[in-house]
């Protein structure tokens, strides 16, 4: 077992436990938005330990660790699902926004595991589906917000989490998994600290920021 990252497994499980502690009492609309949020530290733990126990996969001369992107095709949907509940999207645009978080995720999975003109084709995939994630978070998750209780939040929230997506793709480039543009660089801390603020900070941010007692 690599004991660095059981180490950051055991950190996630405390940062579940303690959204856990902070989503207690709440209820309406927000009793939904506390239920969800735990298992956003929860989903990278668990898989931040089965990389710390050897689940791999062997892509030519390079050993990808698939669990990560198995949790973005999670929490991904997730995080959108919450947003969507901030904002009091209709059905199909949460459903719409989920299907591409996860579908961008999975994308960017099979670009990792291949090389050369694939690579870039499903490079291409994953880019174009995140894209459309955030026409649907930037237009019709937005505007579905400006009539709700928590739009202020929603506003926060969104800008934040879009904030750190936009960094996961910069640490994918630069480290083995995409093109190993800085493959000297210890991009192991980047990739848990980013996982950190998403996966425990937005939470966090969510139960500091949405009403309590929201109704439904």
């Amino acid at each position: 077992m690599n004991p660095t990252l059981a180490t950051v497994a055991a950190g996630f499980g405390g940062g579940a436990a303690l959204v856990a502690w902070r989503a207690r009492g709440r209820e309406g609309r927000a009793r939904t938005v506390a239920a969800v949020l735990p298992f956003l530290p929860v989903s990278i733990g668990t898989w931040y330990l089965a990389m710390a126990t050897g689940w791999a996969l062997d892509a030519g001369d390079r050993v990808v660790h698939w669990g990560r992107f198995a949790d973005g095709v999670l929490t991904i949907p997730l995080l959108v699902f919450v947003l969507a509940l901030l904002g009091d999207a209709d059905r199909t645009t949460t459903a719409t926004g989920m299907a591409l978080g996860g579908y961008s995720m999975a994308a960017t999975l099979v670009a990792t595991l291949t090389t050369g003109t694939t690579k870039l084709a499903w490079l291409a995939v994953a880019v174009g589906a995140f894209c459309a994630l955030l026409w649907i978070l930037f237009g019709p998750l937005s505007r579905a917000a400006r009539d709700s209780a928590a739009a202020p939040a929603f506003g926060r929230v969104r800008n934040v989490v879009v904030a750190l997506f936009l960094l996961y793709p910069v640490v994918w480039v630069l480290g083995a998994p995409g093109f190993a543009l800085a493959p000297t660089l210890p991009l192991l801390p980047a990739r848990v600290a980013l996982d950190a603020a998403l996966k425990i900070g937005v939470p966090l941010l969510v139960l500091a920021w949405f009403p309590p007692a929201d109704a439904d």
